[in-house]
């Protein structure tokens, strides 16, 4: 009988850190949709009213997210991607909150942006993306395995950003990029449906160097399928769609570095600075262009000029860096709305009118902040939220919070649950009845008396715990191992608070610690292994209390370590491929390998166990349903994902 386990977040009364990278809203401009440096995702309620709300927290990525999009048409599936600076991609369910597929790709996405030509392909649709590689990735929105790229006939370079246009006069659809170093190309993609299907070789049909570096943002006005909007972190443009002409030119205040615009209407726009401000100008017809002489043999060009119109208020207590974007509310009651996101987790909405108009005077108006929230401010609003199951314990004795939690372990053969801190503090305290205790009410037990110990010996954060008896009766029960930033694995007696031993591995934080697998023998088998930031790994005797192996050459993060239990080996797999294997007795590198011998090595070991830490949840059954697999193909990545609630309800006593 499969047993189900049920994951429950308790949160306190201070909120999970949350710096924004990305930021979307959804196309039924319900959800807010944010990105973090920590790696959650989070959803909030966004009301007609333009009130914000947040409701969910999605953990499952392990890098800092840089990108969001849609990946569906919202309609009929509500399916928004993530992609992380590992190369990491999630497509998750915003309803349900889910992870409906899972992927990890060696690249890096700066920009994503979905396509679906219904009547001229079949499928899902794509998901076109660019960044830290050469030109354009095509990407199977369902599967997420890539499908094809589009190529560049000459300048081949990283693209820094780009956008689809639809032209209704022509019913075509094209590609507009912009380079690292300034290149305008543009890929016809209604004509190059079939050589993508086909897996043809694609290339732009035109390009053109335009006089700007570091572009931010490239848009197109479809109110007048004419006018090309280009934002660089020193400058914008407008130029002419049909034959790429310049058109006008602003540059920004002294100080100020752009981010990004957004095209409002025909002839006017939007455009938003790095550190939150934004500006909307009027485009003026100036006359003829000075730059375009008949003696070349050229027709005339009018051109225009930007007049300000209106700007932003922005807070005084404002942190850097802000991410921001323009939503143009196609259905009722028709909202245009600024947001953005910042660094310290507060999200912010301007009400852009339909028609901005300056002052009396002439001088531009100030469009007032529409709203402003926080995770923080949800979890002040619902004042019944209990306090934290240790908040008692971290708490000085002027009552404030004098510590954060930085690791956690749960132990269900002794009911304990042991906390460690950014103070270097371990607390050790019943589980089950200080849960009880701190969340339920009319409950008859002490919620300040209840028994715990504090364990002293890390001088600074604890970045992991292990139990490994939890896992393998062959461990002694009164084991209990904490790695901290110090570069210390620390052994204790988790009945007498005692230091069994101290492992020094100088090698920076420990980043994981890990048990050995059941077939791995050595003696009494007390074996674990320590993970540090360095990209070490240390094997640790925990009986004799020696290190056996710390192993210092690897080049790039670890990914995967195997043991090889009849050669005594440690199989080491790096992030680019790479494997090193460590023979444990001797201590000495016997192999490096790299490419498809690398690869051979780690599947010819297939009796070994991966060793890998314990996950807490499985992916979602809406997940497992498309994969019809646990594991993709070697480019893919398989890890847990948890979706928390962070919707409170009036009484405490109903979370649990």
């Amino acid at each position: 009988m499969k047993v189900s386990v049920q994951a429950v977040a308790v949160w306190g009364k201070i909120a999970p850190s949350h710096s924004i990278t990305a930021i979307m809203i959804t196309d039924d401009q319900q959800t807010i949709v944010t990105g973090s440096q920590e790696g959650q995702i989070c959803l909030w309620d966004l009301s007609s009213e333009l009130k914000i709300s947040s409701k969910e927290i999605l953990f499952g990525h392990t890098a800092s997210v840089t990108c969001l999009a849609k990946a569906r048409e919202f309609e009929k599936q509500p399916y928004v991607v993530s992609a992380t600076e590992n190369g990491e991609m999630c497509v998750w369910n915003v309803t349900s909150g889910q992870c409906v597929e899972n992927a990890k790709l060696p690249y890096r996405h700066t920009a994503i942006y979905y396509y679906h030509c219904s009547f001229r392909m079949t499928g899902e649709g794509w998901l076109l993306c660019c960044g830290e590689y050469q030109n354009v990735l095509i990407i199977d929105a369902k599967t997420l395995g890539v499908l094809h790229s589009l190529s560049s006939s000459e300048s081949s370079d990283w693209i820094n950003c780009m956008c689809i246009v639809h032209s209704a006069r022509i019913q075509e659809d094209s590609l507009v990029a912009v380079s690292v170093t300034g290149v305008l190309k543009v890929w016809d993609l209604s004509s190059s449906l079939n050589s993508i299907q086909e897996r043809q070789s694609v290339y732009e049909k035109e390009s053109k160097s335009l006089d700007c570096v570091n572009c931010q943002a490239v848009r197109f006005c479809t109110y007048t399928e004419r006018l090309l909007l280009v934002v660089s972190s020193t400058c914008w443009q407008v130029y002419d769609y049909c034959d790429f002409s310049l058109l006008c030119t602003e540059f920004c205040k002294s100080g100020q570095c752009l981010a990004g615009g957004e095209v409002l209407a025909a002839y006017r726009l939007i455009i938003w600075t790095e550190d939150g401000h934004s500006y909307i100008y009027q485009l003026l017809n100036s006359g003829l262009s000075k730059s375009i002489h008949p003696a070349d043999g050229k027709v005339l060009k009018e051109t225009v000029y930007p007049h300000l119109l209106c700007f932003t208020g922005v807070k005084e207590n404002k942190s850097f860096p802000f991410v921001m974007g323009f939503m143009n509310e196609r259905k009722e009651p028709f909202y245009k709305v600024l947001f953005s996101g910042e660094a310290s987790g507060r999200i912010t909405l301007w009400h852009v009118p339909d028609v901005p108009v300056s002052t009396f005077d002439g001088s531009p108006k100030e469009i007032p902040i529409t709203a402003t929230w926080t995770l923080q401010d949800n979890f002040d609003k619902h004042h019944a939220v209990s306090e934290d199951i240790i908040d008692h314990l971290c708490a000085s004795k002027d009552g404030i919070k004098s510590s954060v939690v930085s690791s956690s372990v749960y132990i269900p053969s002794l009911d304990k649950l042991v906390c460690g801190c950014e103070n270097g503090k371990i607390f050790v305290t019943l589980g089950l009845k200080t849960a009880r205790a701190r969340l339920l009410q009319n409950t008859s037990l002490p919620k300040d008396n209840l028994p715990y110990k504090v364990l002293n010996g890390h001088s600074s954060r604890v970045t992991c715990l292990l139990y490994p008896h939890n896992k393998s009766v062959r461990f002694d029960p009164s084991w209990l191992l904490s790695g901290g930033q110090d570069s210390v694995v620390i052994c204790w007696d988790i009945f007498t608070g005692g230091i069994l031993h101290q492992f020094s591995l100088q090698s920076g934080p420990v980043t994981e610690l890990l048990r050995s697998p059941e077939n791995y023998r050595l003696k009494d088998h007390s074996i674990v292994c320590c993970v540090c930031s360095d990209h070490s790994v240390a094997i640790l005797h925990l009986q004799k209390r020696v290190c056996l192996l710390h192993a210092r050459k690897h080049l790039f993060p670890v990914k995967k370590i195997k043991f090889d239990p009849v050669e005594n080996l440690l199989i080491v797999g790096c992030e680019d491929g790479s494997v090193y294997i460590w023979e444990i007795e001797t201590g000495t590198l016997e192999r490096h390998e790299t490419g498809e011998t690398a690869k051979a090595i780690l599947t010819s070991i297939e009796d070994s166990e991966y060793l890998v830490a314990d996950a807490l949840l499985p992916v979602s059954q809406e997940s497992k349903r498309n994969k019809n697999a646990g594991y993709k193909h070697s480019s893919s990545y398989n890890h847990c994902m948890v979706s928390y609630n962070l919707t409170h309800t009036e009484k405490s006593s109903d979370k649990v």
